[in-house]
């Protein structure tokens, strides 16, 4: 017998906001799942039993059973997630049916400064640093030795930190809402010219581009982890039409939304984000 803990890569980031009172699943779960709830709280439900998962807890999905999400009735949802699976524990570890379903952070936590590192570092990172953090949060997770500080990250120039900030603002008061590049701009106090050299050196993309999608990043988390209709789906995102909606998806995710939503509801990974993707990529 071995004493070592093997995790396989993520195969699924992200981060997903909800409005009050959505509910995601029932899904039969084929792997693990961290999900880390930033925003909100949660009721989770895994076979017959059932946790309450606040703001600032982790929940540790597991495969085996039918789980379910109803999120804050009275407020919106925000929370990051990662797919991976385990392939050895150590000797000395409890069972995984003796796991915890989820874990109260404190001030200080270990576990929402690595999941925030393993956010942003996954897709392009080095592995063998992402395969320690996976192990390390697992293990203090399971183990419940879970306490530190927090720790700062990297930050984009300022005008687009603040473009940023205001496009995820009006997302969370209205994710249908129209954003101009003079918005972002007067947002961002810079000319707007200014704003799109900055966004192009920095991103890759436009303001115009980056907005879109973060629209379609949005539907995709919904498509993949609510139970909203694609049509509801795209008004939520602020799209003029059904059909303009998927033709969009389609471009960006390879695949219609029905077929996304079917893929990931069949036991498939929730789709990767494009914006991220093409960030990383491109930076």
């Amino acid at each position: 017998m071995s004493d070592e803990l093997i995790l396989t890569p993520p195969t699924a980031t992200g981060v997903a906001s909800y409005p009050p009172g959505a509910t995601y699943g029932p899904r039969v779960m084929r792997d693990y799942e961290f999900v880390w709830m930033m925003e909100g709280d949660a009721r989770y439900q895994r076979g017959e039993q059932t946790v309450e998962a606040p703001a600032g807890s982790i929940i540790l999905c597991r495969p085996g059973e039918t789980d379910f999400f109803r999120w804050d009735p009275e407020r919106s949802t925000r929370h990051g997630f990662y797919h991976f699976d385990v392939r050895r524990v150590p000797d000395s570890w409890p069972t995984s049916d003796n796991w915890p379903l989820v874990r109260l952070t404190p001030e200080g936590d270990i576990l929402r400064p690595m999941f925030r590192h393993l956010l942003t570092w996954s897709a392009t990172g080095d592995p063998a640093l992402c395969q320690l953090t996976m192990k390390h949060m697992l293990t203090a997770f399971v183990l419940g030795q879970i306490e530190t500080r927090e720790l700062p990250r990297a930050a984009l120039p300022n005008a687009v930190e603040r473009a940023l900030a205001y496009v995820e603002k009006e997302f969370a008061a209205d994710p249908s809402a129209p954003i101009t590049l003079e918005d972002l701009a007067t947002f961002a106090r810079v000319t707007p010219e200014h704003l799109c050299r900055l966004f192009s050196a920095s991103t890759g993309k436009s303001p115009a581009e980056t907005v879109r999608l973060a629209r379609l990043d949005r539907a995709a988390l919904l498509l993949a982890r609510s139970n909203f209709s694609v049509n509801e789906i795209a008004t939520m995102c602020g799209f003029s039409s059904p059909f303009h909606f998927s033709r969009r998806f389609k471009e960006a995710f390879g695949q219609s939304p029905r077929a996304l939503r079917q893929s990931v509801r069949e036991g498939g990974a929730p789709p990767t984000p494009r914006l991220l993707k093409f960030w990383r990529a491109d930076v």
